[in-house]
């Protein structure tokens, strides 16, 4: 992934006390350029994994689940974690959770 190319996420968070779920995202040309940067390097750093496998349910009662879903040009991933969310992963859903929320899917 060049260091101009838009990259767009979208984190889907679920579970927890009041089961709902909240959708949150970011796209790289809404973004001032460092901040788009940073952006790409923490999708750039998503661990290694199936992006398409789903995760275990959360351990633990109310615990959150996460998908990331991450579109950037001819790449397209939905990556599955759930509490614990592994440490690579951590900045990137840290910084999607204070993202402005999207509407609920229909």
């Amino acid at each position: 992934m060049g260091n101009d190319a838009r990259v767009r996420v979208v984190l889907e968070r679920s579970g927890g006390f009041a089961g709902r779920t909240i959708r949150r995202g970011l796209d790289t040309a809404a973004l001032p350029a460092g901040d788009a940067d940073a952006l790409r390097a923490l999708v750039a750093g998503l661990p290694a994994t199936a992006p398409t496998a789903r995760p275990a349910a959360a351990t633990g009662p109310d615990r959150f689940t996460y998908a990331v879903e991450v579109d950037a040009g001819n790449r397209h991933d939905v990556h599955h974690f759930a509490e614990p969310v592994p440490e690579a992963a951590k900045p990137l859903i840290q910084l999607l959770s204070a993202a402005p929320l999207l509407p609920a899917r229909r």
